[in-house]
């Protein structure tokens, strides 16, 4: 089992950095959009030169949660095995760890203005509070719950 995790691990790492480089934010929303070149800070949110970091995690976000979703739906045709729950647990783990990389790049300095509590955040603009639900903690709880059964089947 533990090769196995290591080429799914693998194979995760492969699809994040292709990821990066796709551009999702066309294919998710039908009005043109300019780009996306905003970070948020102190002084409110403000426009950079560059493709900022946040942007990049954050594709791999979609990417990511799509695959998870797919895969939740192919387990509604055939029995899930201890590999397909430690797939969807690891597609999980992906996509809470590139929520959180998306959260923390989308301001400068790092972190600024975001607040995270049990299943939701917050984001500071000039306070202005917006709330919204932590995606990255139900997926962390839904990868638990994936390995919790992947174990109980192997023992």
């Amino acid at each position: 089992m533990t090769r196995q995790l290591v080429v799914l691990f693998i194979a995760i790492v492969i699809v994040a950095i292709a990821s990066a480089f796709m551009p999702v934010e066309r294919f998710v929303a039908d009005a043109i959009r300019p780009p996306s070149n905003k970070v948020l800070t102190p002084d409110g949110v403000i426009d950079i030169a560059s493709t900022p970091l946040w942007l990049y995690a954050w594709r791999i976000t979609v990417i990511f949660t799509i695959l998870l979703f797919a895969a939740i739906v192919a387990t509604f045709f055939v029995k899930p095995n201890a590999r397909a729950r430690w797939t969807l647990a690891m597609l999980s783990i992906a996509a809470a760890v590139f929520h959180y990389l998306t959260l923390l790049f989308t301001s400068s300095p790092p972190g600024y203005g975001v607040s995270i509590y049990p299943l939701f955040y917050t984001i500071n603009v000039k306070n202005n509070i917006q709330i919204y639900l932590d995606i990255g903690q139900v997926f962390i709880l839904y990868s638990i719950y994936n390995i919790y059964i992947a174990e109980k089947k192997l023992s």
